[in-house]
Order: structure tokens, then sequence, then C-alpha cells
């Protein structure tokens, strides 16, 4: 068989894990149409056993474990919802123009986690934790220039379970639940899906993928790697079980990271201004329009209204953070522009979710999302 890093076998392996993926079938909410995922990709002893068991990579030695085990991850983010939405004007014929991509249980976020309540949204607080605070956010690792490429076979994402052309972003968390942190999300309890995503150059000699553990590359700065700029995004880590590319009904636009040398899929929902204080992080409105005067916890809106997509706002305006503002006892919905003054009276509810408002393309004869186009969906390639 040779050396592991010329291993047919070792590719076999990986490309066994990607079929495993395609092979399962998950189920993903729209906006009247709320499902839990129904299949879990890989289990831990499952992944042990398809992974190569050597580095295929001479670097330093970090193989491909297989994909993140979603198994505890928090509520809001093994089920996302499809929110079909109107907004700047346009309104909901011939179509509904935007899709959004959002986090669920954002109705949690006001609860106070602990030992005996556990956090179930990205934007969580113990009482003294603001998720809004630049002091909350977690950090992840974005390579910026080109690698050396380990392969000269083409991708195929039917067989490939990553790219071996590319170097993915390092995670320092991921949003998953353990006993040992008293409710608190993460694996070291401060989980947060907005990041500092910390920007490094390394050397074009890097083989792609080599590097998959955030602290191999801190131990590396100054070394073949530098820091070359900042920025704050949300980088909204999801469970893998929403990621086939066959899950109806539009897909999601994941993208692919490492945590620990596993594979985390994640949503790049964009950059997230600061506050004129420098202190805190700007939301954006998301308007749920009510017919009832005092909606029940299960009412459906008639009506839910964005500003847009990025494109479509001034610089500084847009933000990956929606805060729910719900209007209620409306016998029709006002006009689609969060801007009208009908909207004045809508009132915030404490609810923020991870949000990512996408262009809808086309829609099946029910309505349902089939296509859609989204910001910041190819944001590993140079130059989105």
């Amino acid at each position: 068989m040779g050396a592991c890093g010329k291993s047919l076998k070792a590719d076999g392996h990986r490309r066994n894990i990607r079929a495993a993926m395609l092979s399962k079938r998950a189920v993903v909410s729209t906006d009247l149409f709320r499902l839990s995922a129904t299949a879990r990709l890989i289990t831990v002893a499952a992944v042990a056993s398809l992974a190569a068991a050597c580095s295929p990579y001479p670097d330093d030695g970090e193989f491909l474990a297989g994909v993140v085990y979603a198994q505890n991850f928090i509520p809001g983010v093994k089920t996302i919802d499809r929110l079909r939405a109107v907004g700047n004007k346009l309104g909901d014929w011939p179509k509904v123009p935007y899709t959004v991509f959002a986090t669920t249980r954002s109705g949690d976020t006001t609860a106070k986690v602990s030992s005996t309540l556990s956090g179930t949204s990205p934007f969580w607080t113990d009482g003294k934790r603001n998720p809004l605070d630049i002091t909350s956010v977690g950090q992840v690792y974005f390579f910026d220039g080109p690698c050396t490429a380990t392969s000269d076979e083409p991708f195929d994402e039917r067989l490939d379970l990553i790219r071996k052309d590319r170097q993915y972003p390092l995670f320092a968390d991921i949003p998953e639940l353990l006993s040992a942190n008293s409710g608190k999300p993460g694996r070291k309890g401060n989980y947060s899906a907005v990041v500092e995503v910390i920007h490094l150059s390394a050397p074009s000699t890097l083989p792609c993928q080599s590097v998959k553990r955030f602290d191999t590359a801190t131990g590396r700065i100054d070394k073949d790697l530098t820091v070359v700029s900042r920025e704050y995004r949300l980088y909204q880590v999801v469970d893998p079980a929403l990621t086939p590319n066959t899950a109806p009904p539009a897909r999601l636009p994941v993208q692919l990271g490492f945590y620990n040398q596993l594979i985390v899929p994640y949503l790049d929902m964009g950059p997230v201004p600061l506050a004129t204080d420098g202190k805190t992080f700007v939301t954006m409105p998301l308007y749920k329009v009510y017919k009832e005067a005092a909606p029940a916890a299960t009412a459906t809106p008639i009506q839910i209204v964005v500003p847009g997509v990025f494109a479509d706002l001034p610089k500084g305006t847009y933000s990956p953070i929606c805060e729910e503002r719900v209007l209620t006892g409306q016998a029709v919905a006002p006009p689609p522009d969060g801007n009208d003054a009908a909207y004045k009276n809508a009132k915030a509810n404490g609810a923020l979710l991870s949000c990512l408002p996408c262009q809808t393309v086309t829609v099946d004869a029910s309505g349902v999302p089939t296509e859609v186009n989204c910001p910041f969906a190819s944001s590993q390639v140079a130059g989105n």
C-alpha cells in the first residue's frame, strides 16, 4: 500500500464518509412547517472506523477524524427555519421575495441558563453574560491566500467529504452542551455564534487542509503563520444532519470548517457591525405581524418583514443578528416595508436569532422556496 500520505485507501475512507452524509435524508423546517431533523449522520464509533488511522498530510500529523457528532448541540441549531418574508417594499406577488434562514428557540434568549435549565439559543445569558457584548464573542481562524493542493483529482461533491485545494477555517468552540458547564453552551462554556474572524496568511507551500485544530494554528502564529486582519462575523454552526445536498426544499448555503480535526458545517451569515459605543453589536429588526391582539406562542404570523438582503442595505445597517419585533391586532397585513409608520407600534419581545435573508429564486406549487440566492454562500473562495 505504501506510505499513508500516498494511500488510496485513506482517500477512499473520506469518500465513504461523504457518501454516508448524502445517504441520510434530513428534514428542515419552513416558516409554517417546522420539523426536527430526523437524520443523525455518524456516531463517534462510526467516524473512528471510517477515518484514516494516520495523516495523509506530511505537515503536522493532524488526520481527519470525521464529522462532528451533534447529539448534544443546543436545540436552536439542530433545526433551522426557512422564513418566507417580504420587505424593502417588495410584496408577496408573484412570489415571496425573501427566504430567511434562521436559528430556532429565539424566544429562549432571555431565559437564564443554569445547571437545571440548559441553554437552547445561540444568544444565551446566565444573567451576567450579554450575548450582544463584544466580550462574549468566539474566535475562528480564516486562512487567506492559496495553499498547496494535496491531490490532483478534481473535487466531487457526491463522493468527497472535503476539498483538497483549500484550507478550511478553524473554530475555537462549537454549540455543544456539556454537563460540567452548568447549562452554558460550548465545550468551554462560552459559545457564541458571533465570532472574531482572525485572518491568517501562510506560505503557499502549506499543504491544504493540513491544519485542523485551532490550538495548532495559535501555536504557529509569528512562526509560519501571520495575523493579517480581524473582523466580526456570524458563523452559525449547524447540525450536520441538515446539510445533505438533497435536503428539501431549498438547500442550506453550508460551508465547512474544522473543530479539533472534525468537520463542522456552518453558515456564514455575514459581518456584524458594532454600535457607536464600540462595545456592543448592532441588531436588525425582523417583524412578525399577527391578527390576534394577544397571539399565543403557537400562533402563525400573517406576515414577516425584513429590511432586505445585504446588498439592499446601507453600510453598517445590515446585521445577521435579528431582533424580533411583534405587531399585533392587524386585520390585514400592513405594507411590506419596515420603515412604514404601521410598524412604529411593533414591540421588541427580547428574542434574538441568527438570520440570513436570501433572495427567493424559485418556488414550488405550494409557494415553498426551492432555489435561493444567498450572500456569503461562497465566502471561502477568494474574491467573494
